[in-house]
């Protein structure tokens, strides 16, 4: 675990440093977009210089982290405010659409990946393994305006776009979550379904399943006693990585129902070059990404303790 823990510093640390190089990789300034096009050659090395952006990489990355010892993050080139109070009112959001939509899926995959797989071939298996299939052949985009066409358009029971904080208005937060949470979480069931229901299929088929089926054991207890845990590890992989790579990959869901959350907000500052936006969310993510992936090595030592033993030797 040490070991992975290093390694995953080291990635930490290289994604930090292709941060921090972005300024000296892309072309051009951002400092015409802020001063305009008449600005002289001094006001731009003024700019750059006020900004950090001509600084190598490293010393830009040590920069970061002392002010980040500090609280700090950066200033918005564009806005002029500051990324730590920008990131700590978008990220809450981001983090909302991303644990409700998650459990959602799990509440719609995992009894249905279990009970087809416990009758393949029936008509909820057929039916769920189509319907998964079509959801992960449709592009989230499109699933979305589907969704806002018949929810929002044609039957007006909910609204399309917009956000209103729970503190506002609990009803008007739980309905404008709707649509977001449902598009999300479709994409997500569709991927959790066929890779729990293919392992399920193979769990069910072992000796212990049908001593355990022989001695009376109900279908239900069966399934969540003795196959849900071994037939999990695959989803619990797929969990972790998608729980780190949601909080940068709701920028499609963010974007078409107008939610002011972080991946709207990293959209609009890759589209304005804004640097400090962009080094400082990116290494957040990653950070996000590598303790996911450190969360998903260590929950496989609690499902299956064999493989903490299998690692030791």
């Amino acid at each position: 675990m040490a070991r992975r823990g290093v390694r995953a510093l080291g990635v930490l640390l290289l994604v930090a440093v292709l941060a921090m190089s972005t300024p000296l990789l892309l072309p051009g300034s951002p400092a015409l977009a802020v001063l305009g096009l008449e600005a002289s050659d001094a006001d731009i090395a003024a700019f750059n210089e006020r900004y950090n952006l001509g600084a190598d990489p490293f010393t830009r990355l040590w920069n970061w982290v002392t002010a980040l010892l500090h609280g700090d993050l950066g200033t918005s080139i564009v806005t002029g405010s500051a990324v730590t109070d920008q990131l700590a009112e978008r990220l809450p959001v981001t983090l909302e659409l991303v644990v409700v939509s998650l459990a959602l899926a799990l509440v719609i995959a995992v009894p249905v990946a279990l009970r087809a797989a416990w009758r393949p071939g029936s008509v909820l298996d057929r039916v769920s393994q189509s319907l998964a299939f079509v959801l992960l052949s449709m592009p989230g985009f499109v699933l979305g305006m589907l969704l806002i066409y018949v929810f929002a358009v044609s039957l007006k029971a909910l609204p399309a776009t917009g956000w209103v904080p729970f503190a506002e208005d609990p009803v008007e937060h739980l309905a404008h979550l709707v649509l977001p949470v449902v598009t999300m979480a479709l994409a997500e069931a569709a991927v959790y379904l066929r890779a729990l229901r293919a392992d399920a299929d193979d769990v069910l088929g072992s000796t212990y399943i049908h001593a355990a089926q022989a001695r009376g054991m109900r279908p239900s207890r069966l399934l969540l006693a003795r196959a849900l845990r071994p037939a999990s590890l695959p989803l619990v992989t797929l969990v972790g990585l998608n729980l780190g790579m949601a909080l940068g990959g709701t920028l499609v869901v963010e974007t078409m129902y107008a939610i002011p959350g972080m991946g709207r907000y990293v959209a609009t500052a890759i589209g304005q070059r804004d640097y400090p936006v962009i080094e400082s969310t990116t290494i957040i993510l990653a950070a996000a990404m590598v303790v996911a992936t450190l969360l998903v090595d260590l929950s496989y030592r609690l499902i299956d303790p064999r493989i903490a033993h299998d690692a030791r030797h």
